[in-house]
């Protein structure tokens, strides 16, 4: 008799070091969405009658969100309507910040993060079946209504795609096809808003781009209606990559030549390394005392046509970020050894290419971007600082240890990532992120005033701790 059990399917992730924690693993099973074989990463495992599979599964294959803090050893899973928070050898679980006991623990084998397939699965209402003679688990999709619809689908005139959208939406991993070259975009229970919809009625719509080295035209229709997913094809030349980034209610593509493509940053839900790691040796030490006037390009995150996060108090991250760069750029210009530089005084949006020639035009001494975080579903919470070259890493210390004190916030870390702005800069560049525009106490503390001001006066504070500056 088949026996079917409510899960959310993924969220573990692959266990090949089984005997090390005095666990034996059976033969490895395959596993199914909806008919589909998916080929993960890593592969699905048997441990003492329970399934395991990669974490990456989720977000690959149904769009959940989830987030790793290493702080804590906590996984957070997020669906837009449910979150369950799991911690590292732990029993306990908080399913919608209700505590819930569970018979297995989640643990970290090899780096990797494995959680109870069954727990997960009962929170986010996934069905599956167990094969036992194939070795086989298949996991279905109940057929829904779509939870979120397409509003518009145009080209910037440049390099970009957007894609915006109202309610719930996420698409799957896109995918990248040849013979033509195309960007694939599938939206799972997604639809298209009446406007859009009217247009549809020929099955998809089709619009030209010309002149244009990377891109010759886009399209978009539905895909499938049980589920509904919305697809969103984008017709590229052979030689085009590109960037995906989610703002507030909008997707958006950036289309450039596959050798401008930065690498993908590290997996945010993969926790980070247990042993012990050498420093990094910056290539450019902290400047020595001088007398020299030194260039600072301040970026205000976002701008203009691109707000940014939207708060849970209905504000945008641009307020945000243009209003602490403004209150630094009048605190810099009374230091006589610093000249200020602003990416943007208004509501603005210059393409991050453009600040970038900006700052390198410049020639600049330092590039710090500002920014607010989001994450929808979860409660998430703190400051961190990024940078991704060795020459900024000395100089990332330094402007979180004065993020901290300026937001007074749960401490994040400083942490390495692959943004444009400051992976593409060649001076020493941050980027900072001040804290949750998603969580209502963060966003509260970054929108007052007070708060800005001491934000402002602490990275202020902390540029000329760089520069040696008194």
């Amino acid at each position: 008799m088949k026996k079917f059990v409510t899960i959310l399917l993924f969220m573990s992730v692959l266990f090949t070091m089984f005997a090390s924690v005095g666990q034996a693993a059976e033969a490895v099973p395959k596993l199914f969405l909806n008919g589909q074989l998916l080929k993960p990463d890593a592969d699905p495992q048997i441990v003492n009658q329970r399934t395991i599979v990669p974490i990456r599964v989720i977000t690959e294959n149904l769009g959940f969100q989830v987030e790793w803090d290493n702080t804590i050893k906590t996984v957070t899973i997020s669906d837009g309507s449910n979150v369950v928070k799991l911690a590292i050898n732990s029993n306990t679980a908080l399913v919608n910040d209700q505590v819930v006991q569970m018979d297995t623990q989640p643990i970290i084998v090899n780096k990797t993060t494995l959680v109870p397939l069954s727990f997960v699965g009962e929170q986010f209402g996934l069905e599956f079946e167990w094969k036992a003679d194939t070795k086989e688990v298949h996991i279905v999709q109940p057929p829904k209504g779509p939870t979120g619809w397409i509003t518009g689908v145009g080209f910037d005139g440049i390099g970009g795609v957007i894609v915006n959208y109202e309610g719930s939406s996420k698409p799957n991993k896109v995918q990248v096809l040849d013979n033509p070259k195309r960007i694939v975009l599938d939206f799972p229970n997604t639809s298209y808003s009446s406007d859009l919809a009217t247009t549809l009625a020929n099955g998809q719509v089709k619009a030209e781009v010309t002149d244009n080295p990377l891109i010759t035209g886009y399209r978009y229709s539905i895909f499938s209606n049980s589920p509904t997913v919305a697809r969103v094809v984008l017709d590229v030349n052979t030689d085009t990559g590109y960037v995906m980034t989610e703002g507030v209610g909008e997707f958006r593509i950036d289309l450039m030549p596959t050798g401008e493509v930065p690498p993908e940053p590290e997996t945010p839900t993969e926790p980070e390394p247990e042993v012990p790691v050498e420093p990094e040796v910056p290539v450019d030490p902290q400047p020595p005392v001088t007398d020299n006037v030194y260039d600072v390009v301040i970026d205000a995150g976002h701008g203009g046509s691109d707000p940014g996060a939207q708060s849970v108090l209905n504000r945008w991250e641009k307020e945000f970020n243009l209003s602490v760069a403004l209150k630094m750029q009048k605190l810099l210009a009374n230091e006589k050894s610093i000249k200020v530089h602003m990416t943007r005084t208004g509501d603005t949006y210059p393409t991050l290419l453009e600040r970038i020639a900006f700052a390198e035009n410049l020639k600049a001494d330092m590039f710090i971007s500002i920014h607010a975080n989001s994450l929808k579903g979860s409660s998430a919470t703190g400051s961190e600082t990024y940078y991704y070259r060795d020459n900024s890493k000395s100089l990332a210390e330094v402007i979180h240890k004065h993020l901290l004190a300026g937001t007074k916030l749960k401490d994040r870390g400083v942490k390495k990532e692959a943004f444009k702005v400051i992976k593409e800069t060649t001076m020493p560049a941050v980027l900072v992120e001040a804290g949750f525009l998603s969580n209502a106490a963060d966003a509260k503390i970054l929108y007052d005033d007070a708060v800005q001001n001491r934000i402002a006066a602490e990275l202020v504070a902390g540029i000329k701790e760089y520069f040696k500056l008194k």
